[in-house]
């Protein structure tokens, strides 16, 4: 069949086309994709809110130690700290008894018949009396069986314990230290060799008439204050002669340090570091010797230099912490393991050095560059003991990881939490 003829000049016209709506199968995908997203975010942000290490440094106490100098000053310069520094001599005489010692007394008097024939030297000892003087300013006791000594250093010693007041005199009996003829000396000058030196020539003995002898049986024979010659009482030991020196240490010590505290003006809130040197020391008494009594004297030059607690203190602080090595955290030091001794001192100018012992500790500090979280950040756990554990200092490491599945440092810093103990 033909076609159907088109009239000249005629327009054809088509039906009307309108777009096709999409398939339901697109929406679906869009809305899959979306929930696809918005999941993987969800885990995401889960993820990264989850992971995180927990890195615990325990560290170990080094030791830092100082050994110098300090001036103190009665006026301080720059580098000296306030003080005072002052210095006087003490001395004191006294009297000690022999541990358990005990007197000999006899209330009997028992009558000898003297031999009308000369007695050998061994069986007469010298007596007589004699005036022990006293021009010294303190009253000097002396006990019995004291020695005296004459010129040509013969021995004697007095019958009984005295008291001789200041510018006074005392009679007392005397005898012989040994047995003999010629100890019956004449008047004579006596020396009290059991004095510290210096007041020997203040304090002496003399005798205005000669010694007799007599029978050893009648001398020992005592009456009602009369003793008998021989030395009584008990054997002097090492600890006696070591208690007298010890107690006239702490007299003459407390005595001074109470002496120079006033010199200083009593100074309130200060340390003190005291010198002290034994000038003389003397007593009248050995190992072995039998006595119930004896003398010791002691004369010493102390020494005392006063500083200010607080600023001592501060400074041993600052010079221990000066010495702590970079990244590490000095930690309070206590005052007593601190020590102090007098090197010089120049009392004219009132200005003492003073020498310092001390020792203080540090460990690792929680700013040290190698302990910062950004060191860590990324590595795997191993890598990070083993850096920790070249670190001088660190004592151990124990590190927790969030999960627990994981081998890595998470690679933010603000992950990683760090602990220094």
């Amino acid at each position: 069949m033909n076609p159907r003829s088109r009239r000249p000049g005629a327009v054809r016209i088509s039906a009307p086309s309108f777009p096709t709506s999409p398939h339901p199968s697109i929406y679906r995908k869009i809305a899959y994709t979306f929930l696809g997203l918005t999941v993987v975010i969800v885990i995401a942000v889960l993820w990264l809110t989850s992971v995180k290490a927990e890195v615990l440094i325990k560290t170990t106490r080094q030791t830092v130690s100082l050994d110098g100098t300090v001036e103190v000053a009665k006026t301080p310069a720059q580098g000296q700290i306030p003080g005072r520094v002052v210095q006087g001599t003490f001395e004191k005489i006294q009297e000690f008894f022999v541990a358990t010692s005990t007197q000999a007394t006899s209330d009997t008097a028992v009558n000898t018949p003297v031999e009308t024939t000369q007695l050998p030297d061994n069986q007469v000892r010298a007596r007589g009396k004699v005036r022990i003087i006293n021009e010294y300013s303190k009253t000097q006791p002396l006990v019995r069986t004291t020695r005296l000594l004459t010129p040509d250093n013969k021995l004697y010693r007095i019958d009984k314990s005295i008291s001789v007041p200041p510018g006074g005199e005392v009679e007392v009996e005397a005898y012989a230290d040994q047995t003999g003829y010629d100890l019956a000396i004449g008047p004579s000058k006596f020396t009290i060799p059991g004095l510290y030196e210096p007041l020997q020539q203040y304090i002496y003995a003399i005798s205005d008439a000669p010694f007799t002898v007599q029978p050893i049986s009648q001398t020992e024979v005592a009456s009602t204050d009369t003793v008998a010659p021989q030395p009584v009482g008990e054997k002097v030991k090492q600890s006696d002669l070591d208690s007298a020196e010890k107690t006239l240490m702490d007299v003459v010590l407390a005595r001074a340090k109470t002496d120079l505290a006033t010199e200083a003006g009593n100074p309130e809130n200060m340390e003190t570091v005291y010198v002290v040197k034994v000038v003389d020391q003397k007593t009248n008494a050995t190992v072995g010797q039998v006595t119930e009594s004896f003398l010791s004297s002691l004369k010493l030059e102390v020494t005392a230099v006063y500083y200010s607690k607080e600023d001592m203190r501060a400074l041993v602080r600052s010079k221990l912490r000066e010495r702590v090595p970079e990244g590490n955290e000095f930690l309070p030091t206590e005052a007593s393991s601190a020590s102090y001794s007098l090197e010089s001192a120049d009392l004219d100018n009132e200005v003492a050095s003073i020498r310092i012992k001390a020792d203080g500790s540090y460990h690792l500090s929680p700013n040290n560059a190698l302990l910062q979280p950004s060191v860590f950040a990324g590595k795997s756990k191993d890598e990070v003991v083993t850096l920790l554990h070249s670190v001088d200092g660190v004592e151990s490491i124990d590190i927790v990881l969030h999960p627990s599945w994981l081998r890595n440092i998470p690679s933010f810093k603000d992950k990683i939490k760090v602990t220094v103990e």
